[in-house]
C-alpha cells in the first residue's frame, strides 16, 4: 500500500533534523576557521561598497564571485562531507535497514523497488541524485576547480536553479499523481509504501 504524502513528509523531516544536528556539528568547526571568516567579512565590505554605489556593478561582480568562490573552495572539506553523510544516511541506511531511515522507520513507511523486490544501491543513488541534492554537490564539486569566478557563479546559479525545479516537480508529482510518486521516484524504479505488519 503506497505511502501518503503527509506521512513521507514527517518521516522526511525527522531525517532532515537528524542529518542537520549531523551537519551542525561540523558547520560550527567551519564558522571558526579564519580564513572563511575573513572571506566572509571581505564579501560584506564589497556589498558595502556595492550598496554605497562605491563601485560599478562589474567591479562588484568579479570581486563577489571570486570572493564566493574562494569561500567554496575553502569549504570543499564540508561538501565532501555533505555527500558523505547523504550517501551513509540515505543510500548505505535505507540499502541494509529494509528501505528504511530512521524516519521511514518511525513512521512504519520503507523504499522499494517498483516490482517489490529489494531496493538496489544504484536506484538508491539515483534517488539521491534528485531528491537530496547530491547530484547538485557533486557538480558544484567539479565546477570549482574547473571554471572560472564568472563561469562558476553562472553554472552554480544554474545548476542550484535546476535542483530547486526538480525537488518542486518531486513534489507535486507525489501530490497529485494517483500512484504518488516522485520524478527521483520514477527515475530511479522504486516507490515508497507502508511497512506491512
Amino acid at each position: 500500500m503506497k505511502a501518503e504524502f503527509k506521512t513521507r513528509l514527517a518521516a522526511y523531516l525527522i531525517d532532515l533534523i537528524i542529518i542537520g544536528l549531523l551537519m551542525g556539528i561540523v558547520m560550527c568547526i567551519k564558522e571558526k576557521d579564519p580564513k572563511v571568516k575573513q572571506l566572509k567579512s571581505d564579501r560584506n565590505i564589497v556589498n558595502e561598497l556595492y550598496a554605497n554605489k562605491e563601485i560599478k556593478f562589474e567591479d562588484y561582480f568579479e570581486r563577489r564571485t571570486t570572493i564566493d568562490q574562494q569561500i567554496d573552495q575553502e569549504c570543499v572539506i564540508y561538501m565532501i562531507y555533505n555527500i558523505i553523510l547523504i550517501i551513509c544516511y540515505f543510500i548505505l541506511l535505507p540499502y541494509y535497514w529494509n528501505g528504511q531511515t530512521v524516519g521511514k522507520k518511525a513512521l512504519k513507511i520503507k523504499i522499494v523497488s517498483s516490482n517489490e523486490n529489494k531496493i538496489t544501491i544504484t536506484s538508491l543513488l539515483i534517488r539521491n541524485l534528485i531528491i537530496n541534492g547530491l547530484g547538485y554537490i557533486i557538480m558544484v564539486l567539479l565546477f570549482l576547480y574547473l571554471l572560472p569566478n564568472k563561469m562558476y557563479f553562472v553554472f552554480e546559479s544554474i545548476f542550484s536553479f535546476l535542483q530547486i525545479i526538480l525537488v518542486i516537480l518531486s513534489i507535486s508529482m507525489i501530490l497529485y499523481r494517483r500512484d504518488k510518486r516522485g520524478l527521483h521516484d520514477i527515475l530511479s524504479g522504486t516507490k515508497v509504501c507502508k511497512c506491512e505488519r
